[in-house]
């Protein structure tokens, strides 16, 4: 039976929030919400956080997270995601019909209950080579244009600038919460797989992704708001 991890990708440089993965958001470290999430979540057989820094490390293990000391390499401004993951299949070395779950830990909103529906999506269509959660945006994006070296280009097709909204097709925003995929379909493309995904719809609200002050404020009073409704 295929096993199921989890990887936290939380390099320590920020250049919005200093330390920002560990960044205090209510009573505890941003990352925290990601840890947690992923145990209640009952469905993941490995949680490992990957990073550069000894203090998003070490707050890891203090919540029983599994840790991996990134290449520095892999952890600068500019440093592309495929490659931690790559790094992660070489030192862990999973089957190839094992699933990985990403979850950066920037979303603290997302769920324990969202990582279980969005595993039981992945899992109810084999076809698939991936999962990626998504928010439903404004369709009316369909209408715009490109502009270009003296004409304006429509940027979905000329048939989609003047068409009525009802006509237009339903858009989603990748919100970075969570990722699936099988170790196999990574090996394959050497990249997290772009094509034959499937979305998982979250809303808006929990959508929300920390980069900047304003979205811990934000993000505290969502918090808030869920704990006094339990």
């Amino acid at each position: 039976m295929s096993k199921v991890f989890a990887l936290i990708p939380a390099r320590g440089g920020s250049k919005g929030i200093l330390q920002k993965n560990i960044a205090p958001l209510l009573d505890q470290p941003l990352i925290a919400y990601t840890i947690q999430a992923a145990h209640s979540s009952e469905v993941i057989n490995s949680i490992f956080v990957s990073s550069d820094d000894d203090q998003i490390l070490s707050v890891a293990h203090y919540y029983n997270a599994e840790r991996i000391k990134r290449d520095p390499h892999l952890a600068r401004d500019e440093s592309p995601l495929d490659p931690v993951v790559g790094e992660f299949i070489h030192r862990i070395k999973p089957a190839d019909k094992d699933i990985i779950i990403l979850l950066p830990p920037t979303s603290p909103l997302r769920t324990a209950k969202h990582i279980r529906e969005a595993l039981a999506e992945f899992n109810d269509f084999p076809t698939c080579r991936g999962l990626v959660s998504v928010y439903e945006i404004s369709n009316k994006l369909m209408r715009a244009y490109v502009g270009g070296a003296e004409f304006l280009h429509p940027l979905a097709g000329e048939h989609t600038s003047y068409a009525s909204r009802s006509d237009l097709p339903s858009l989603y925003m990748p919100n970075n919460a969570i990722t699936i995929f099988k170790v196999e379909d990574f090996l394959r493309e050497e990249r997290v797989p772009h094509l034959h995904i499937i979305p998982y719809l979250m809303s808006a609200s929990d959508s929300l992704e920390i980069n900047i002050d304003d979205d811990v404020s934000v993000a505290e009073q969502r918090l808030y708001s869920k704990v006094k409704q339990m």
